[in-house]
Parts: structure tokens; C-alpha cells; sequence
């Protein structure tokens, strides 16, 4: 089932949680996940997102894409966990802009004890603009107890 649309005029998303994101690519940005698990997803594409066609950089959707299913995935794994992305495909099936809200959906296809792997897709209204797969390793903890 696709992911809900969104008004191109709206803040956000309705029933959808803010969350601002850590890191050296995207930190302090904030997007938002919804669902019972997470498994909803939105972003909203600005002009820093965009290439010199006026088209969302394919950069950007990939680290959208490997943000929003690793973070599916730890949702659903002990909070001590540690994991690291292993694969990223991203299928690239149409454009998005500045101020489209891209709206996102995944799934998991196995969450293991070593190996986890989730899917989705991205939308704008009613067009899917990518096809995004992530697998991840976990890893061992490898911090000495204190």
C-alpha cells in the first residue's frame, strides 16, 4: 500500500513525528516517521536537495533512503544494538523537486540476529519516484564493560 499524500502547502504530515536528524550529512534536519513501527516516512526536498536540473540530487535520496531503513530497522531491535549498512540499492523511477514532501513506506524482509534487510519506496503524491532496498550487518558489541 503507498504511503499517504500530503498537501504541498501543509507543515507536516498529519499523525506523523518530528525528528531531527544527527550526523555530518543531514544534522539538524528534521524529518518525520509515522506508523506503528516507524514504517512511514516523509522529508521535505528544499533547494540545497537539488542538482543544477532543478531535480532532487540522486545523493540525497539514497541517504534518505539508507537513514529511514536502518532507523526501521533499529526500531524494531534492543536499543543496544549496533548495526551497519552492508547494501543500498535505490531504483530511480521519476524526479522530485524543491517543496515536494517525499513520502516514504517500508517493510522488513527479515530481521535476524546477524542480518537484517528492509524495502520500501519513496513517493510524491500519487508517483513513485524511487524504489529503495538496505541490508544491514549487526555487530558484535565491542565495548569493554566499565
Amino acid at each position: 500500500m503507498p504511503p499517504s499524500t500530503v498537501d504541498d502547502c501543509s507543515a507536516a504530515p498529519e499523525s506523523f513525528t518530528p525528528r531531527v536528524l544527527r550526523g555530518p550529512f543531514f544534522g539538524g534536519r528534521t524529518v518525520f516517521t509515522g506508523g506503528a513501527l516507524t514504517d512511514l516516512f516523509a522529508a521535505r526536498i528544499t533547494a540545497d536537495d537539488c542538482n543544477g536540473l532543478g531535480i532532487t540530487h540522486g545523493g540525497v535520496i539514497a541517504t534518505l533512503a539508507d537513514i529511514f531503513l536502518i532507523g526501521f530497522i533499529a526500531a524494531q531491535l534492543p536499543a543496544q544494538a549496533r548495526l551497519v549498512t552492508a547494501s543500498l540499492m535505490v531504483d530511480y523511477l521519476g524526479p522530485s523537486r524543491a517543496g515536494d514532501w517525499l513520502l516514504g513506506r517500508t517493510h522488513a524482509h527479515r530481521i535476524g540476529r546477524r542480518q537484517c534487510v528492509a524495502a520500501g519506496e519513496f513517493r510524491v503524491g500519487e508517483r513513485t519516484v524511487a524504489l529503495i532496498r538496505a541490508s544491514c550487518a549487526l555487530l558484535a558489541d565491542t565495548r569493554t564493560p566499565q
